[in-house]
């Protein structure tokens, strides 16, 4: 089969030199000038083509034709063609045109981080702006009229303090939206990822403010173990569910039917 390919090519490419040749030819015919300068003046043989079509058209078509020919009979190659395939799924993929496979895990632990980060800024942001409200207020009771050195900084303290309170408000639409976008994320991986942990379903019940449970998830996310999440403090069904298994800490780790407190590693890696 391959040496019918070269033969293949081999015609093909004598038939576009045979082509050139006879537009060569129709170049000196013109003039010598113009044969000269098809052969050594850049784009000469363009302008002569376009120019002296009716003389150069036979030619220039087969030179065409034995080209294609050639390309043909390249592709026609099966490690050319697939070198070829490769190559260009290279160039897509460097290009960002090629769809990369997504990190559900990472994405999902990202997520996850961000919601404790909120829960914690939520959480240190209450106590912190009430104080400075009480304070604002004992200094508004203060001030004196005409005093405008006092009347300054207190009117900068309260700008700050509404600054804040406007960004502590609009965590809890921030939290509702990460918390959205965590459940589609776990849905998706729960869809795309094979059975968990050999087919035994994992659960774990949780709070935001639990040590061993962030070191629970940063385990699953580096194994890869696909697993539902609860937070007993956020559900009240996760609670009672939660008081149902007779959990007295968190967290509570279910594999299957198997279950375990708190959190160790090789426990776990037992249970997997």
């Amino acid at each position: 089969m391959t040496l019918v390919i070269l033969i293949a090519m081999g015609l093909a490419a004598l038939v576009m030199v045979v082509g050139s040749l006879m537009v060569i030819v129709a170049a000196f015919r013109q003039s010598v000038l113009w044969g000269l300068a098809y052969l050594f003046l850049p784009f000469a043989a363009l302008v002569f083509i376009i120019k002296y079509w009716a003389e150069a058209k036979a030619g220039f078509l087969t030179s065409m034709v034995g080209f294609l020919a050639v390309i043909g009979a390249i592709f026609a190659v099966p490690e050319i063609r697939e070198g070829f395939v490769k190559g260009s799924t290279a160039l897509a993929f460097l290009d960002g045109t090629t769809e990369t496979k997504r990190d559900l895990t990472a994405e999902i632990q990202v997520l996850r981080d961000r919601i404790e980060s909120l829960e914690g800024q939520f959480a240190q942001a209450g106590p912190v702006l009430a104080r400075e409200y009480k304070d604002l207020e004992i200094r508004r009771k203060a001030l004196k009229a005409g005093d405008e050195a006092m009347i300054g900084r207190f009117n900068e303290d309260a700008a700050a303090y509404q600054k804040q309170n406007a960004q502590m408000k609009a965590i809890p639409q921030e939290l509702a939206t990460a918390k959205r976008a965590l459940d589609g994320l776990l849905a998706e991986r729960a869809k795309s990822a094979a059975a968990p942990a050999g087919g035994r379903k994992v659960v774990m019940y949780s709070t935001a403010n639990c040590g061993a449970c962030k070191m629970a998830k940063q385990y699953f996310a580096q194994k890869g173990i696909v697993y539902e999440e609860f937070d007993v403090n956020q559900s009240r069904a996760a609670n009672e569910e939660f008081q149902r298994l007779g959990g007295r800490g968190v967290p509570l780790i279910l594999v299957g039917e198997k279950r375990m407190e708190g959190f160790n590693p090789q426990a776990l890696d037992a249970l997997l």
